[in-house]
C-alpha cells in the first residue's frame, strides 16, 4: 500500500514538472517572438536596401547606355519620371527619323497613297469624337481589324447619337472583329452618354480650343481612356506634339537606352514626350510604330545612327570652350 507521504512527493514533482513545462514553453514562445521581431527587422532592411540597389542599378545602366543622371541637362523644372536621365537627345531622335525614313519612307508623304493600314483611316476621323472612339476601337488589336470594326460600326450607327441610344447587343456585333466587343461597346456607349449629359449633344469639338493638358484632364476621366489613347488623340486628331507610346514604342526605347530598363510604358511616355523634339514627334512615332511591326522591336539597325549622334554630341562638347 502506497504512503500518503510518497503520494504528496509524487504529486509535487508531477506539480513542479507542470511548471518546468509551462516555463519553458514561455521561453520558447519569447523567443520564437523575438526571432520574428529580428526577422521582421532584417526584413525591413533587406527590402530598404533592395530599393537603395535598384536606385543604384538603374543609375548604373545610365552611365552604361551614356546617360549621365545630372539635373543639368534635364530641361525645365517639369522633369518627368526620371530626373536628370537625359537621353535620347534631339540629336539621336533626329538620326532615328532620317534612317527610318530611309527605311520605311516618308509618313507625311509616301503614306499618303498606301493601304488603308497606315494613314488613311486617319485622314477619314474627322471629329475628336470619331478619333477618340477609333483609338478606344484599336486597344488590344491590330491595326487592320481596328479599321474594320471602326468601319463596321460607322456603317451600322452612322451618327453617334445613334451609337449612344443603340441596343448595346447590336452595337457589339458592329465591332466584333476587333476583340472585346462588349468592354469596348460599354466604354463607348457609356462616354457617349455623358458627353451627351454635359454638352447636349455627342461632340467634343470643344476640345480643339483647349490646352493640351486641359484635353487630357477631360479626357482621362473616362473609363477606358489612358495616356496612350489621350496622346493619340492630341497628335493624330488636334495635331499636337504629343508622342504617343505603344508597345512597339516602348520596346524600342528601353532597348536603345533612351529610358531605363524597368521604366513602365506609361512612364516612358511622360519622359519620352518631355524628350523628343516636337518637329520630330509625329513623324518618330509612326516610324517606330512602323518599324516595331516589320521588324519585331529590333534595334540592330538603328544602333550605329544613335552611337554616331552620341559620338557627335561628345565631340561638340569637347570642342567647346570652357
Amino acid at each position: 500500500m502506497v504512503s500518503r507521504t510518497t503520494t504528496r512527493t509524487a504529486r509535487a514533482a508531477k506539480a513542479e514538472g507542470a511548471r518546468h513545462g509551462i516555463v519553458k514553453k514561455r521561453t520558447l514562445l519569447e523567443k520564437l517572438s523575438n526571432g520574428a521581431k529580428k526577422e521582421a527587422r532584417s526584413s525591413n532592411q533587406v527590402v530598404t536596401k533592395t530599393k537603395r540597389e535598384r536606385n543604384k542599378g538603374v543609375k548604373a545602366e545610365a552611365k552604361r547606355d551614356g546617360c549621365e543622371w545630372t539635373r543639368e541637362e534635364s530641361g525645365d523644372g517639369d522633369e518627368g519620371p526620371f530626373p536628370g536621365f537625359s537621353r535620347p537627345h534631339p540629336e539621336e531622335c533626329r538620326s532615328v527619323t532620317r534612317v527610318l525614313t530611309d527605311l520605311h519612307g516618308d509618313p507625311s508623304r509616301d503614306w499618303q497613297s498606301e493601304d488603308e493600314d497606315r494613314l488613311q483611316v486617319e485622314v477619314e476621323r474627322v471629329s475628336v469624337l470619331d478619333s477618340l472612339v477609333g483609338t478606344i476601337l484599336s486597344q488590344n488589336t491590330t491595326d487592320k481589324t481596328s479599321h474594320k470594326a471602326y468601319a463596321s460600326l460607322k456603317r451600322s450607327f452612322p451618327t453617334w447619337e445613334s451609337v449612344r441610344v443603340g441596343d448595346p447587343a447590336l452595337v457589339a456585333e458592329s465591332i466584333r472583329v476587333g476583340g472585346l466587343s462588349e468592354i469596348k461597346t460599354r466604354r463607348i456607349q457609356s462616354i457617349l452618354n455623358a458627353v451627351r449629359e454635359e454638352r447636349g449633344e455627342c461632340s467634343l469639338e470643344h476640345l480643339r480650343s483647349q490646352t493640351s493638358e486641359s484635353v487630357k484632364e477631360y479626357l482621362s476621366k473616362f473609363k477606358g481612356v489612358g495616356p496612350k489613347t489621350i496622346s493619340c488623340v492630341l497628335m493624330f486628331c488636334l495635331e499636337r506634339p504629343e508622342f504617343p507610346v505603344d508597345v512597339h514604342v516602348w520596346k524600342i526605347a528601353i532597348s536603345l537606352g533612351w529610358v531605363p530598363a524597368r521604366a513602365t510604358r506609361e512612364q516612358t511616355y511622360e519622359h519620352l514626350n518631355r524628350r523628343v523634339p516636337d518637329d520630330v514627334k509625329y513623324s518618330l512615332h509612326v516610324l517606330l510604330v512602323e518599324h516595331g511591326k516589320v521588324y519585331q522591336n529590333d534595334v540592330k539597325l538603328l544602333r550605329p545612327c544613335v552611337k554616331e549622334a552620341l559620338e557627335g554630341r561628345d565631340e561638340g562638347r569637347l570642342a567647346r570652350p570652357m
